[in-house]
């Protein structure tokens, strides 16, 4: 028996969620303010030397804790933004409070599971480890969405993703490849471009950090509208 062919990509969600978000701009507060204490914790955890090794990991894996909450919280919002065109920041930071033992618990699985594919990529080659990182990205992709709108327990989000990303292979990838150029590739780049055309602080790192946090900031709230938007539709049909 032949399996039923994968359903086309949606493209409409990419280029909709850029007015959405000028719209709702109260989407990128909670991934600002998340992407800012990482920064804080980066500088506190910060000593040199061998200590310095074991701070800087721990300050790793909060930041990527911080930043997985917020783009769940991001997601609540932006559901509430694709189903009524305005949202309510107080609804969804209140709802995000309300779900944030699914979201932590969520973030801490993907943390997990990366980390896992990072340290057998280091076993296996860097070839290898490219391709289990973009496995594991694609099949990662709708974890936290899942655990902020799909209505499942934090603990089960990554087999939910997992499921849905089997029965949307295509729009999965993409809405990955989006996600990792836009949250993790562009914002050093970008707020590099940015800091050199500002000249008295070019030579102030923690400016330099700041202006990443809030490029990475707007970057996963258009991600979170995307993921939302591409989730629901993958796991409930679409509906607005």
């Amino acid at each position: 028996m032949r399996s039923a062919p994968a359903p086309p990509v949606d493209l409409r969600p990419y280029f909709t969620a850029v007015p959405l978000l000028l719209r709702n701009p109260s989407i990128i507060v909670v991934p600002l303010l998340m992407a800012v204490i990482g920064v804080l914790v980066g500088m506190t955890f910060s000593p040199s030397g061998a200590i310095g090794i074991v701070t800087a990991g721990i300050a790793g894996l909060i930041a990527a804790l911080l930043q997985l909450f917020g783009l769940g919280a991001a997601c609540i919002i932006a559901d509430d933004a694709w189903r009524r065109g305005r949202a309510s920041f107080e609804n969804g930071w209140s709802e995000a409070r309300r779900r944030g033992g699914d979201l932590l618990y969520a973030a801490m699985g993907v943390t997990f599971v990366v980390a896992i594919a990072q340290f057998t990529a280091t076993i296996v080659g860097s070839l290898v480890a490219y391709v289990l990182m973009a496995v594991a990205a694609v099949f990662l992709i709708w974890t936290m969405p899942a655990a902020a709108v799909g209505g499942v327990p934090g603990s089960a989000a990554i087999q939910i993703s997992i499921d849905r990303v089997k029965a949307n292979p295509l729009g999965a990838a993409l809405a990955a490849i989006v996600t990792v150029a836009l949250v993790f590739v562009l914002p050093p780049f970008a707020a590099l471009a940015v800091a050199l055309r500002i000249i008295p602080l070019v030579g102030s790192p923690i400016v330099l950090l700041l202006i990443q946090a809030l490029i990475q900031a707007i970057a996963t709230g258009y991600v979170a509208l995307v993921l939302t938007k591409t989730y629901t539709d993958a796991a409930f049909g679409r509906r607005w």
